[in-house]
């Protein structure tokens, strides 16, 4: 990351905002396609007006990325950015393309501790510079809730984002929709806030303020799958995505309510994963709901290999959750906090 430019920095309230890349800071190259601005065009539509009330620090990556292109380096990346450059700052605005800002979200959230601040990720189905853009006001709304006190707002300390008119907790993020300017949901969780003519956050919902100082508790591990069950996706298929050397955990997109193929050589693929260490989470690809084990007996017939339910986790937060705690502890610790609330990323009965 560098510092492209400092605006309004005299005011009590500063905003940092992080340009890692994505539609919103993209314009047509010379075939017509989008790719990154410079930044200083961007800086020429995100700088805030004077009567904003907050200043701004931008900082971009020296190469914004396209957020198909996104790594789980760049996710390492970014966290040290806010870590290094949020001193000085009341909140924190991360700019980033809607295909993977929901893993982006989620990642962040177990990536960092001590989260004191509002970090709001933020991004656009439309360029900024193009007419109609949904830009200017994700950014604006992003940038009022970084700055709370200004606008008297009630202090988001956590991982969030903001898109179109809602609020969402950022590991409870999924994509749904690569048209509308509604593109975001958080299916199994109230909003965090939404705007209409006023902006609201529900502070209730809100988590509580993070101790020791924001930082980075982790890095990530790649060693990773994941599968979508299918009626096509027979033993051998599993056998090939499971047996990868050096593979340490795997997401399944079970149906239903954790539910799946109950045929022996098919559960023998998966106890002998989990015998041979490999963490396996079983989530559901509805798109809402939980998976509730044992349920029924073919979904039960899974979590007796060894498998462990993934609960209500979106399928981006149980990747990067995974990812996050494999590169912390051993298998059978993975397993535990898997299915332990650490960010607000699983609901958990009154």
């Amino acid at each position: 990351m560098i510092v492209e430019g400092q605006w309004g920095f005299e005011r009590a309230e500063r905003v940092l905002i992080l340009n890692a890349g994505g539609t919103i800071g993209m314009g047509p190259d010379p075939a017509g396609a989008l790719a990154p601005i410079p930044a200083g065009d961007l800086i020429a539509h995100a700088r805030p007006r004077d009567d904003a009330g907050f200043g701004v620090t931008f900082a971009s990556f020296r190469r914004p990325l396209d957020s198909s292109r996104m790594r789980p380096d760049d996710w390492v990346t970014i966290a040290d950015a806010i870590v290094a450059l949020a001193p000085g700052h009341t909140g924190i605005v991360v700019l980033h393309g809607t295909d993977t800002l929901a893993f982006t979200a989620s990642a962040l959230s177990f990536m960092l501790a001590g989260v004191d601040r509002p970090i709001v990720i933020t991004g656009a189905q439309r360029p900024i510079s193009e007419f109609r853009s949904d830009a200017p006001q994700n950014l604006t709304t992003a940038c009022m809730i970084a700055s709370p006190r200004t606008h008297e707002l009630p202090v988001l300390r956590e991982v969030s984002v903001w898109f179109y008119d809602r609020l969402l907790r950022g590991n409870r993020t999924t994509k749904i929709d690569a048209d509308s300017y509604t593109g975001f949901s958080s299916p199994n969780v109230p909003l965090l806030g939404h705007a209409g003519v006023t902006l609201k956050l529900d502070a209730p919902a809100l988590l509580p303020a993070g101790t020791g100082g924001l930082r980075r508790i982790s890095g990530v591990c790649s060693d990773v799958a994941a599968v979508k069950f299918h009626p096509a996706l027979d033993a051998g298929q599993l056998d090939a995505i499971l047996s990868r050397p050096g593979l340490r955990g795997c997401v399944i997109e079970a149906y239903g309510s954790g539910n799946g193929p109950n045929e022996p050589e098919f559960l023998d693929v998966l106890r002998r994963a989990s015998e041979a260490g490999v963490v396996i989470v079983i989530t559901t690809q509805c798109r809402a709901g939980t998976v509730r084990q044992g349920y029924y007996a073919a979904g039960a017939a899974l979590f007796e290999t060894g498998a462990i339910s993934g609960e209500d986790l979106t399928f981006e937060s149980a990747i990067t959750k995974l990812m996050v705690l494999l590169d912390q502890f051993p298998a059978e610790r993975v397993r535990e906090l898997m299915v332990t609330p650490l960010a607000g990323e699983l609901t958990r009965p009154d």
